[in-house]
């Protein structure tokens, strides 16, 4: 009798972490059900003189309301940016500002109906420095 009741509190025990699993599973896709968040479209490397990039969206979702450009390894100065969309119509957004490493612009909105985005053109650079090449990412968001 003692040997079944181990038995069965050994395997109750055993279950244990399982089961914990199967609960945070559950509740992983009911944040997935919101809607889309920041989606990274694209990144490009800068180079210490001024530099000029393009990132070529053209998704077939491409359909975004608000963009961001987020900065990793090292500071970014920004002179200009131009959004290219789908129907031939430029956006011209002056930033004309420094990010440092780790930093992120202002959400820019988007004007317009039609926001399917093409491609986006920097022109910028980033300060030499023993950190290393600066990258640039563009998310986007509906």
């Amino acid at each position: 009798m003692n040997r079944r009741v181990l038995l069965t509190a050994l395997v109750g025990l055993s279950a244990l972490p399982f089961g914990s699993i199967q609960v945070l599973s559950q509740v992983r896709p009911r944040a997935d059900r919101r809607p889309r968040d920041w989606e990274l479209l694209g990144r490009a490397s800068v180079g210490f003189l001024t530099d000029r990039d393009v990132i070529h969206v053209g998704r077939d979702d491409g359909d975004f309301s608000k963009i961001q450009l987020r900065v990793r390894n090292n500071a970014v100065h920004f002179d200009d940016l131009k959004v290219v969309y789908g129907n031939g119509r430029v956006d011209d957004i002056p930033i004309r500002s420094e990010i440092r490493a780790g930093g992120e612009t202002r959400v820019i909105d988007l004007k317009g109906d039609d926001r399917f985005i093409r491609r986006v053109e920097l022109l910028y650079r980033s300060r030499p420095s023993f950190r290393g090449q600066a990258v640039v990412e563009l998310w986007g968001r509906d």
